[in-house]
C-alpha cells in the first residue's frame, strides 16, 4: 500500500515539474532548468517505485540482514544535488547578466 502512495505522489510531482519546465521553456523563462531538475529529483523515486511495484520477486518474510554498499546511493544523491545547484547557479547568472 505504501509503495502506491509513493508512486502517486512522486508521479504527480514529476509530471507537474516537467510540465512547468515545459511552460517556462516555451515562454523563454529562466526557471526552466530549475523545474526540470526538480522533475528529475522527483522522477528518481517514481521510477524506482514503479520498478519495485511490478517486479516479479515478492518477499513475504524479511530477508536476513546483509551488507549493502552505500556508494551507489551516495553518488546518486551527490549528482542530483550538484545538478540542482548548477541549475540554480545558471538561473542566477542569467538574471544578473
Amino acid at each position: 500500500m505504501g509503495i502506491w502512495v509513493v508512486i502517486i505522489v512522486s508521479g504527480i510531482c514529476t509530471l507537474f515539474s516537467f510540465y512547468t519546465a515545459h511552460l517556462a521553456y516555451r515562454n523563454n523563462d529562466n526557471s526552466a532548468f530549475l523545474f526540470a531538475s526538480f522533475g528529475l529529483f522527483f522522477g528518481i523515486p517514481f521510477v524506482i517505485s514503479v520498478i519495485r511495484a511490478f517486479s516479479k520477486k515478492r518477499v513475504d518474510e524479511p530477508a536476513p540482514v546483509r551488507f549493502v554498499p552505500h556508494w551507489f546511493m551516495m553518488t546518486a544523491i551527490i549528482i542530483t544535488g550538484l545538478v540542482i545547484l548548477v541549475t540554480i547557479a545558471i538561473s542566477i547568472i542569467r538574471v544578473l547578466r
